[in-house]
C-alpha cells in the first residue's frame, strides 16, 4: 500500500493542514531491480502558524541505510546548525533543518506548507530473492514553528505531531524478462 502519494502532497500544498504532520513523498514507489526512488520529506503545520521554524528527526527505514545515498538538506531548510544525518542500522538518523528569521533585518522564513525540508535517493538491489517491502517513517525529537510573520519567536508543536510514513516495493524481474534477455545475448554471439 502507498500511503503517501505526489498528488497527496501537491493536494496538501493547496490547502492549510489541520495539524503539524511530516510527510514522506516517494516518487517512485515500485521498484525492478536495480532502479531508484526519490524520498523528500516534507514539515507541515496547522492552525495560524507562520512558518517551520526547526525539525530534528531520525529517517527510519526497514533495511537501515543499506541502499540510501544522497542525503541532504532542502536549501530552504538549511540554515545554521543543520544537519543531512548519520547513516545508522535504523536508518539516517538526527536530520537536523531549519530556517532563520529576522522581521528587524527583513529576513522572513518561507511559509510553505508542508515544506520539502530532506531528500534521499534509495536504489534497490540488483539481485532480490523475493518482493519486499521498505517501511519509511520519522521519529521525531525537535519541531517548531515560528508563529507569526513579524517575530524570531518559535513554539514547539512537537505534541501534535503526526509522524511520516510511506512504503517502497522492490519487485524482482520477471524470470520471463531473463529468459529473453539471455536469448539476446546468445543470439548476438552466434552472429
Amino acid at each position: 500500500m502507498i500511503r503517501t502519494t505526489a498528488a497527496a502532497v501537491l493536494a496538501l500544498t493547496g490547502t492549510a493542514l489541520a495539524q503539524p504532520q511530516i510527510v514522506i513523498d516517494v516518487n517512485n514507489p515500485v521498484l525492478l531491480p536495480g532502479q531508484s526512488a526519490l524520498v523528500t520529506v516534507r514539515a507541515g503545520y496547522g492552525g495560524t502558524d507562520w512558518a517551520i521554524a526547526g525539525v530534528g528527526t531520525n529517517f527510519v527505514t526497514s533495511v537501515g541505510s543499506t541502499g540510501w545515498s544522497g542525503a541532504h538538506v532542502i536549501r530552504e531548510l538549511a540554515g545554521p546548525g543543520t544537519s543531512p544525518g548519520t547513516p545508522s542500522s535504523t536508518g539516517i538518523d538526527g536530520v537536523v533543518a531549519g530556517q532563520y528569521q529576522s522581521p528587524t533585518s527583513q529576513i522572513y522564513a518561507d511559509p510553505t506548507n508542508p515544506i520539502a525540508f530532506w531528500q534521499a535517493t534509495y536504489t534497490a538491489p540488483l539481485d532480490p530473492a523475493a518482493p519486499f517491502t521498505i517501511d519509511l517513517s520519522t521519529m521525531t525529537s525537535r519541531y517548531e514553528v515560528y508563529i507569526r510573520r513579524d517575530s524570531t519567536l518559535s513554539e514547539s508543536r512537537l505534541a501534535d505531531l503526526v509522524e511520516g510514513s510511506a512504503t517502497i516495493r522492490v519487485i524482482p524481474a520477471p524470470a520471463s524478462a531473463l529468459v529473453f534477455a539471455l536469448g539476446a545475448v546468445a543470439l548476438r554471439r552466434r552472429r
